[in-house]
């Protein structure tokens, strides 16, 4: 891409060239310096009508190296016919009237007529027009562009050598007008953009186009060379060798000779460019395939060398520490480690180089990696020493490691969570049952013996005693049901199941003298799963007719929920007894009671309100009030959109 930019500038700097070129001769041509033209008439050889069209010619070229079509096309157009009208002139000696039709030329240098281009000029300015019309209509390189190019390129080529080795016929095709220098010039360097220019994108080689413009430039010079001794030898009789043969055959013999040579050389160029492309091709190929491997894996992948410079990153090391590419090469790779690594990861390679004792290298462990927020996260890393051309570099694949080690984390909290239901509820299950079981023995005794006044009491503990069993059952039921239970989400109006919740409370000690007040709004609602919604709602409005104040004249709960930064808050507020600051930090963990005196239960009750929250994507969470508590869930809500204000913070 970067070589490809270098040659379209190529583009820009002929058509400056050719502008630059036309418009200081025309500038010459209408100041009239006679002294200048006296003392140095070659200056004059490009005549005001050819400057203007190589100036137009230039001018084209520029804009078709800015992508314009049709504009180059109708400059082009004037040049073209200008071309083929001086052309016709000398081919069927005519007078087309166009030598002197915009500037009368002061003096007459170089030309049969005054104002009048050389054949080899028209035909140039032909072939330059016709190859840019074709360049600016098509927007690329072709066939047909090269070989007009070729022509081009050589015509202007020998003609301008033709004035460095005083070879008149290069330059003079009709006795007395030639292709003046300038000219040969703009159209040398408009030739190189038609042929140069994308042609990469034609699958055709620069460096063969040049040694084939090369050898076709040096066998027309030796042809021209040949034509102008024989020309010689006809007009003043003059042997240019004492041998039969003559100039004739020994410069056929050179021609054939040298042409061979090149020739020779020109297909061990194509050859050899040809391999060389074939063998570049692949390498590329092998390079972009190992690079693609290297960028899309999964782990990051470092380099290093002996002093622990980075050398290279692949992309997951972007994901992984996020730094760009540009911010780790060049830097030593405890940039990457927090302490102690970071500062130990110097002497440590010192110390490797030293006596060849490996802590990491051909080993790998689990270290820490600093991110560039920093972050410190688990990583697994796996170094490798590498001798490449007599250099050792170190290459270490990393892993991040965070969700593992956070599942890891889960699992054995998990593990005791499970290990500590388990005891206890055993133990929760059994103690009713053994205390019934005795309160049945006893009332057996009471039975014969006729006691039935205290019988009647009995039959109360144990009908409590099955209570407080079956309300740890129905809790363990809700658990496991909360674990596994797949269900779909659904629209929720979030008033309407609050209002279902308090009805459902009628049957609860006290709760007529408690008043309770749904703040929620009619229109508010969520897309969430409708069972485990019901269980918060209910624990949270369960607990706080429990925990209320019997001391408290006027015991309310208020609940209200509101949209808030991407989330829905439902909060349930109480001046109830609230929970002591000590025993805060047991909040919502398994069999945990805080006011175990105020009334009987499992110790679950906020332990299951926390794991539907977190099962729902959200989070269960507690205030302390003045008077009372405010438990508060929140959940994610994808109608963000809405803000309900939380009515209790205005």
């Amino acid at each position: 891409m970067n070589r490809e930019w270098s040659w379209q500038k190529a583009n820009v700097a002929a058509g400056l060239w050719c502008i630059a070129v036309g418009v200081v001769m025309m500038t010459l041509w209408l100041a009239e310096p006679a002294g200048l033209a006296a003392r140095y008439p070659s200056l004059f050889g490009m005549k005001f009508n050819a400057a203007l069209a190589v100036a137009i010619t230039g001018a084209a070229l520029l804009l078709i190296a800015h992508g314009f079509r049709h504009l180059p096309t109708i400059l082009l157009a004037p040049v073209f016919v200008y071309g083929a009208l001086a052309l016709s002139q000398h081919l069927f000696g005519i007078d087309a009237g166009i030598d002197t039709l915009l500037d009368t030329p002061f003096v007459d240098i170089g030309t049969s007529l005054p104002g009048r281009i050389a054949p080899n000029t028209a035909f140039c300015f032909m072939l330059a027009s016709i190859a840019l019309c074709l360049r600016a209509r098509r927007q690329k390189n072709d066939l047909t562009q090269i070989a007009l190019g070729f022509v081009l390129i050589i015509v202007s080529a020998a003609a301008l050598i033709g004035y460095i080795i005083a070879l008149d016929f290069a330059h003079d095709w009709v006795r007395f007008t030639r292709m003046s220098f300038q000219s040969a010039s703009c159209f040398v360097a408009l030739g190189v953009a038609v042929v140069f220019v994308g042609t990469e994108a034609s699958r055709y080689n620069r460096l063969t186009l040049a040694g084939v413009l090369g050898l076709a430039t040096y066998l027309l010079l030796l042809a021209m060379t040949y034509y102008e001794l024989a020309r010689y030898e006809r007009s003043f009789g003059i042997t240019f060798s004492s041998s039969g043969g003559g100039a004739h055959s020994t410069l056929s013999w050179l021609v054939l000779i040298s042409g061979a040579l090149y020739a020779g050389l020109i297909a061990h160029l194509y050859f050899s460019s040809r391999r060389a492309r074939g063998m570049a091709a692949d390498l590329a190929e092998s390079r972009a395939r190992l690079a693609a491997i290297i960028d899309n894996a999964v782990d990051g992948i470092v380099t290093i060398d002996e002093r622990g410079a980075i050398l290279t990153v692949n992309a997951a090391c972007t994901r992984i520490f996020g730094y760009e590419p540009g911010e780790m090469i060049g830097r030593n790779v405890k940039m990457l480690m927090p302490e102690p690594y970071h500062s130990a990861h110097d002497s440590y390679l010192g110390n490797y180089h030293r006596s060849g004792e490996a802590r990491i290298i051909g080993i790998g462990r689990e270290v820490e990696g600093r991110r560039k927020s920093g972050d410190i996260f688990p990583l697994d890393l796996a170094v490798a020493k590498i001798e490449l051309n007599g250099t050792t570099i170190y290459s270490g694949i990393v892993r991040d490691i965070s969700e593992r080690k956070a599942s890891e984390q889960a699992l054995i909290e998990a593990n005791a969570e499970l290990e500590e239901f388990a005891y206890r509820t055993s133990h929760d299950l059994r103690s009713p049952i053994a205390s019934s079981m005795g309160l049945l023995g006893i009332s057996r005794e009471m039975l014969a013996e006729g006691d039935t006044d205290a019988l009647g009491q009995m039959l109360q503990r144990m009908e409590h005693n099955f209570r407080r069993l079956d309300h740890l059952i129905q809790n363990i039921i809700t658990i496991t049901r909360n674990r596994l239970m797949e269900e779909e989400s659904r629209r929720i109006p979030l008033h309407d199941l609050v209002s279902e919740a308090i009805d459902a409370l009628s049957h609860l000690d006290d709760v007529k003298r408690i008043r309770i007040e749904n703040h929620v709004p009619a229109e508010l609602t969520i897309d969430s799963k409708p069972s485990k919604f019901h269980v918060i709602v209910g624990n949270m409005l369960s607990n706080a007719v429990k925990y209320h104040d019997p001391k408290e004249a006027e015991p309310r709960i208020d609940v209200r929920a509101f949209r808030y930064a991407g989330k829905l808050r439902l909060s349930v507020e109480d001046n109830g007894l609230g929970v002591p600051l000590k025993s805060r930090h047991l909040l919502f963990k398994m069999f945990k009671r805080l006011h175990p005196n105020r009334s009987f239960g499992s110790g679950l009750g906020l332990y299951i309100l926390r794991k539907s929250a977190e099962s729902l994507g959200g989070a269960a969470l507690y205030e302390a009030r003045d008077k009372g508590s405010r438990f508060i869930i929140e959940l994610p809500d994808g109608d963000h959109h809405e803000n309900h204000l939380d009515p209790g913070r205005r």
